[in-house]
């Protein structure tokens, strides 16, 4: 009985290296990071609008406040997150990781479906602490 333990105390001690390195191997990747919330980057921004009457003709201009910004992490085609406009038209999503974000506002379309459509902006956070600007949606109303 006491040449087993030793043999199976044997074989542990040379397969250890190898289910050790295995181990560590399975940690690391499964730490990739994915877009999205948890690090230290900020996606910011302002949505101008025109409001336009039923001739086509502006009839006043400007940022818009408590209007929704829509995010969407790596290649979501959903809404993640979501955020309104200030009163000076300002948004900004905080706390992000690197990756590629899709943004997203809706305006006003009288030819559209449903008489709205999306603007859309792709756009990509290449360090930790970047602060992106994006430049400013235009909308209609």
């Amino acid at each position: 009985m006491k040449k087993q333990i030793d043999t199976i105390s044997k074989m542990i001690v040379k397969i250890f290296p190898y289910l050790y390195a295995m181990m560590i191997v399975i940690l690391l990747s499964s730490c990739s990071v994915e877009p999205g919330e948890g690090g230290l980057a900020t996606i910011r921004g302002k949505v101008y609008g025109y409001d336009i009457n039923s001739a086509g003709r502006i009839l006043d201009s400007g940022y818009v406040g408590d209007t929704r910004v829509y995010i969407a992490y790596g290649n979501h085609t959903w809404a993640d997150d979501d955020v309104r406009t200030s009163y000076t038209g300002e948004y900004a999503f905080r706390g992000l990781q690197k990756g590629t974000y899709t943004l997203w506002v809706f305006s006003q379309c009288d030819t559209c479906p449903f008489d709205r459509n999306y603007v859309k902006k792709e756009v990509q956070i290449t360090s930790d602490k970047q602060e992106l600007v994006v430049p400013d949606f235009i909308i209609y109303d």
